[in-house]
């Protein structure tokens, strides 16, 4: 259990810190990645806006400090007679500046591809040259940013790599963390858990002298008890099955915490075995004028598990079906097997007060009981199917509800532990 939920701490805590880490890269990797293109891209847009003032007073250019690591430096006209400077403006490259420019995309990032077939990206700007009045042309100035790409993705592997590192380190603090965390509760629940153990196994003495008291009494003195004193010696043993019942359920729980179930397992007859409680849930239904129907297979099925842990679960769905049905309802109990995947099935069904469906999430949960009130009169406590669950567990199997108010509840139980069928 607490490596179950150290594991959940760590992940959630590896999880948060590597989040945060890639999110701070991500933004460094963007800022340094704008910070880049902005530098060129101003010092284009400056050397553009510079050449157009010049070559407006002199239609030639000179030339900036720039224009050595310049790609482009041209003059695109308005009437096909461009002016290159510096580097080449295929047709191509021309038909997109102009598009670019009726767009009015005046400056940004484009891609070209030179003569031997090698790709570079270029920032360019584009400023207009008016002279008397007129417009005619662009000062046409494009930088290629191939070394800065490059250094973007060296930038770029950089941060990977250290996120790689920083995830793994985030694994290590947070496995550290978490452990931490969960050693606290762990020392509680330890505590807690043998308080449990040691208290049940102490009130186990003192009840089973009670109740022989109370056989005692009922056999020596039972005619001279008037009737409300019989009806009280009723209840008190009632109230004394009950109490039993609970601290079996607590060291039941208290071992698996401590061991866990389904340690000892032998091959076992299930159908005899069932049959056998089967008989006695008849006789119970008829008491209490419920209905019980059973549906057995016809031939034995041999089980490997711990007997007293099967009955367990049988006695456990049952008891629970006849808690919370009513005279008139009936309960079915339905077994067969999956020999495909060599497992023991079965189901019991009821037509009782059924389970609200916010309620089922919950009822695995320890000392959870639907409707307290009305378990309470029932004599629940909240643990037999936290029990249920346990034993399920602990032999790989699984379980299904389904519930509807005021309708009834089927359980199916499924586990992996038939051996053959005879």
């Amino acid at each position: 259990m607490f490596k179950t939920l150290q594991r959940k701490l760590t992940l959630t805590y590896s999880l948060w810190f590597f989040l945060t880490l890639a999110a701070l890269f991500i933004v460094l990797f963007f800022v340094f990645k704008s910070m880049i293109y902005q530098s060129v891209s101003w010092q284009v847009e400056d050397v553009a806006r510079d050449q157009a003032i010049e070559f407006a007073e002199r239609h030639h250019l000179e030339g900036s400090h720039f224009k050595h690591s310049l790609y482009l430096s041209a003059f695109l006209s308005e009437n096909g007679e461009d002016v290159v400077y510096r580097g080449t403006m295929p047709n191509p490259l021309r038909h997109e500046f102009i598009e670019r420019v009726a767009k009015k995309e005046n400056w940004g990032l484009t891609k070209v591809t030179s003569i031997n077939g090698e790709k570079n990206y270029m920032v360019y700007a584009m400023e207009p040259v008016v002279a008397k009045g007129h417009r005619i042309g662009y000062i046409v100035i494009a930088k290629g940013i191939r070394g800065a790409h490059e250094l973007i993705e060296r930038w770029f592997i950089l941060l990977f790599v250290l996120s790689l590192i920083a995830g793994s380190l985030s694994i290590m603090i947070a496995h550290f963390l978490a452990r931490r965390a969960v050693l606290p509760v762990k020392h509680n629940y330890e505590k807690q858990r043998t308080f449990v153990a040691d208290a049940s196994h102490e009130m186990r003495t003192p009840l089973s002298v009670f109740s022989a008291g109370l056989e005692y009494l009922e056999a020596e003195e039972s005619e001279r008890l008037s009737e409300s004193s019989k009806e009280t010696l009723t209840d008190l043993k009632e109230e004394v099955s009950e109490m039993n019942t609970l601290i079996s359920h607590l060291l039941t729980l208290a071992k698996a915490d401590r061991d866990g179930i389904a340690v000892q397992r032998s091959d076992i007859e299930g159908i005899k075995m069932i049959h056998s409680f089967a008989t006695y849930y008849h006789q119970k239904a008829v008491l209490e004028e419920k209905k019980f129907d059973f549906d057995l297979p016809q031939h034995e099925l041999k089980l490997h598990a711990n007997p007293v842990e099967i009955k367990q679960l049988f006695t456990i769905f049952l008891d629970n079906a006849f808690k919370y049905t009513k005279a008139g309802d009936q309960i079915f109990l339905r077994v067969w097997a999956d020999e495909k995947n060599h497992c023991f099935c079965f189901s019991t069904k009821d037509t009782g007060i059924g389970i609200a469906e916010n309620e089922q999430k919950h009822i695995y949960e320890r000392f959870y009981r639907v409707e307290k009130g009305r378990a309470r009169k029932s004599g629940g406590n909240g643990l037999g199917l936290s029990i249920a669950r346990e034993i399920i567990d602990a032999y790989s199997g699984s379980i299904v509800l389904e519930s509807k108010l005021n309708k009834g509840t089927t359980f199916q139980i499924t586990l992996p532990i038939l051996k053959n069928s005879n």
